[in-house]
């Protein structure tokens, strides 16, 4: 990781962040979904606008992470009432320890600006004008999972904000979740970085730790963190359709999506993909599979 290309992506979002705070101020008599879903999509154009100087879209990579919990803390900040104290407490540690958890990961693993991830590469490439690979840089790979995050955190914001429902039971259960599906993830990442730094596994399917059981464990563990959101909108009894939609859609962007272009490129590029991926499932973590 370059330090100096560190230190623009801080600056960056250090700029981004404090705009999206005087955006919300100046929005604040908008209801509050409406407000942040108008400050989200602003702090995603001037992100798109860091990517293009830059001719770097991986300036996204993240977005995913540190804006959430920004985002759940602007109302409070300016003073929006809480449904609980403790339930505020609880979500946003969970939400902090997956945002802190992902944001590591990035940035260990970021090559700076000499890299650009190979998804946004092929996205963009794909495209024959300029005109277009504008319009998938910013709609497919800035605003759609932008909007996609944005459904996911519906349910905390409507447990947070909005409700006088106390504490009880179940939130603990949702906390309880998001701590798993965290745990999951940190566990995964590490196993994956020891194998990737050893250059004997170059060309190698990661096939030990939680990978024997599952292609995607991180993967399990990133729709674990958003299931949790959604139990604490129950906790809340907050039970529109409205707060259970960010699962579905971060299943079938996580699922569908991610997980199929990352199984077809490990398919061409590692012999002993198809085996692994005939006796491993998607996502969902099977321990019950045994060792030949």
């Amino acid at each position: 990781m370059p330090i100096k290309d560190l230190i623009i992506v801080t600056l960056g979002y250090a700029v981004v962040i404090s705009g999206m705070y005087f955006l919300y101020g100046s929005f604040k008599d908008l209801p509050i979904l409406i407000n942040l879903l108008l400050v989200d999509i602003i702090g995603t154009f001037l992100i798109f606008f860091c990517s293009l100087l830059w001719r770097n879209s991986s300036w996204y990579d993240a977005y995913w992470s540190v804006i959430p919990p920004i985002l759940l803390l602007l109302p409070f900040i300016y003073g929006a009432d809480i449904s609980s104290t403790h339930r505020f407490l609880l979500l946003m540690f969970g939400t902090l320890f997956w945002a802190i958890r992902l944001t590591y990961n990035w940035i260990r693993n970021w090559d700076g600006f000499s890299h650009e991830d190979w998804r946004y590469i092929g996205m963009k490439s794909s495209q024959a004008s300029i005109v277009s690979k504008l319009l998938i840089d910013f709609v497919g790979i800035h605003l759609i999972p932008t909007l996609c995050v944005f459904l996911g955190l519906i349910p905390a914001i409507n447990a947070l904000y909005g409700n006088d429902i106390a504490i009880n039971f179940i939130d603990w259960i949702a906390l309880v979740i998001i701590v798993i599906g965290v745990l999951i993830q940190i566990i995964s990442d590490q196993q994956m970085f020891n194998f990737r730094k050893d250059p004997l596994n170059k060309g190698k399917t990661m096939q030990s730790g939680l990978w024997f059981y599952s292609r995607h464990p991180n993967y399990f563990g990133e729709l674990l963190f958003w299931l949790g959101l959604a139990v604490f909108a129950i906790a809340s009894n907050n039970l529109g359709l409205i707060n259970y939609v960010g699962i579905i859609v971060m299943y079938l962007l996580i699922a569908i999506g991610s997980v199929k272009m990352m199984d077809d490129r490990s398919l061409k590029s590692r012999p002993d993909f198809d085996s692994y991926a005939k006796t491993t499932p998607k996502i969902m973590i099977n321990f019950f599979k045994k060792r030949l």
